[in-house]
């Protein structure tokens, strides 16, 4: 269990390893009425100065023409998801939940995944993840890689529907991480914007665990499946290449 609290702690802190840098933009408000936006690159002052815009302009404004200056934060184009082709980029989810068993072979679970893929655009994401699944009545803890396909209905500035489904397999972490099953778990849930860089999921989910059962006359090489409807929440962390 040390291995394993080790493995998932740097499958998540390379998951938040990642940042953006926005600088202020410097604002020159002039005694004509004009707004020039960009970086000052030069100030003497009680004299002049000096401003590049976004388009690699360069102005020089002499002090008496000059009303104002302040900073501002540069405006974000940022929307759910991105727009434009151009703005693909990779995007991370961490989720943990509650799962409650369904049938005979249904056990109560506790949740973790943590994915990392990529955006493809504003409607379609693909990752692979990996994550705990802990189940109460057997106390054993599982430890699966899987595939995950999401699927966005909008592009709104708040929020969109979304349907998801993850496709893999689990390995059990208390046995020797001796193969256990097949995992399906296809989800819908809706991502709120949070920030320009955090997405907030909630899902359900109707997750099917393969498992070999000894169990009720069964054979050997029989596979059973323990069902259960995940109740998840979690982070998006974004970061794509936007054009200005």
């Amino acid at each position: 269990m040390k291995k394993l609290s080790v493995f998932i702690l740097l499958v998540f802190i390379a998951t938040l390893a990642f940042a953006q840098n926005k600088k202020n933009r410097d604002v020159i408000y002039l005694k004509n009425g004009s707004i020039i936006r960009g970086r000052i690159i030069e100030q003497v002052p009680d004299k002049s100065v000096k401003i590049e815009t976004a388009n690699k302009n360069v102005f020089v404004y002499k002090a008496n023409e000059i009303k104002k200056i302040i900073f501002e934060p540069p405006k974000s184009n940022f929307r759910l998801f991105p727009d434009s082709a151009s703005h693909r980029g990779y995007k991370a989810i961490i989720e943990t939940g509650y799962g409650i068993g369904l049938g005979d072979n249904g056990m109560g679970r506790v949740n973790l995944n943590i994915i990392n893929g990529y955006q493809f655009n504003q409607y379609f994401s693909m990752g692979f993840g990996t994550g705990l699944r802990y189940y109460f009545d057997s106390q054993s803890v599982l430890v699966p890689f899987f595939a995950d396909f999401r699927g966005y209905f909008m592009n709104s500035k708040k929020f969109s529907p979304y349907v998801s489904l993850d496709i893999g397999y689990s390995f059990d972490a208390t046995n020797n991480f001796e193969g256990v099953g097949v995992l399906v778990n296809p989800s819908v849930g809706t991502a709120y914007k949070i920030s320009d860089q955090f997405i907030l999921n909630l899902g359900v989910g109707y997750e099917m665990q393969g498992m070999k059962s000894y169990e009720n006359n069964l054979s050997e090489n029989e596979d059973n499946f323990s069902h259960a409807i995940n109740i998840n929440a979690g982070i998006s962390f974004f970061l794509s290449k936007h054009n200005k």
